[in-house]
């Protein structure tokens, strides 16, 4: 599965085989397509294991959100920081499953599976900000808006950040989330 990912990293996801995978993993053809049917399964694979971590790190905020509570927003964001920063590359991969069409021309049990594991994560972020927003830590307003509006400010730093890097090869990936952070601080946590 690293393999692939660095594939994906270096090349994209067109460039990824079969083949470039086992030359990589330095293992065979076959013996590759004995455990993955295709690279798509070996990417999905990958995309749900590093889910289920960013799941087991969102379970645990919202299982510690009393103790939390004063820095329930900084938290969370940390939490998105430490799901990126662990594997760069699968949540790049999964950002490109998620929002293309990929994801519609994938057989249904790869499409249910990766569907299945973001829907846990979408249900812990939507829980842990109606936990703020009806504990009067945030503002009042829709939780599940509120948790899309935070999720997505983190996901259009990673955007803009690897966009900037691959063209310019230059970011400010850390100053860029840690204001973000600051703003939506401002605008979210009531005083």
């Amino acid at each position: 599965m690293d393999a692939a990912m660095a594939i994906y990293n270096e090349e994209g996801y067109h460039a990824i085989t079969m083949e470039k995978i086992a030359e990589r993993c330095e293992i065979s053809r076959a013996s590759l397509y004995l455990y993955f049917k295709n690279k798509d399964e070996i990417l999905i694979d990958s995309i749900v294991d590093h889910t289920e971590y960013f799941t087991d790190l969102l379970k645990d905020l919202y299982d510690n959100r009393e103790r939390l509570k004063d820095t329930l927003l900084k938290e969370l964001w940390g939490r998105f920081i430490n799901f990126y920063e662990k594997e760069p590359d699968t949540f790049n991969a999964s950002l490109y499953f998620r929002n293309s069409e990929i994801i519609l021309n994938l057989p249904n049990d790869l499409r249910n599976s990766i569907t299945e594991s973001a829907s846990m994560v979408v249900s812990l972020q939507h829980k842990i900000i109606e936990y703020g927003v009806q504990t009067g830590l945030f503002i009042d307003c829709n939780p599940m808006t509120l948790a899309e509006v935070i999720w997505t400010s983190f996901l259009g730093i990673i955007q803009l950040e690897r966009s900037k890097q691959v063209l310019f090869h230059k970011g400010h990936y850390e100053t860029t989330r840690d204001l973000a952070l600051e703003v939506l601080s401002r605008g979210i946590v009531k005083k």
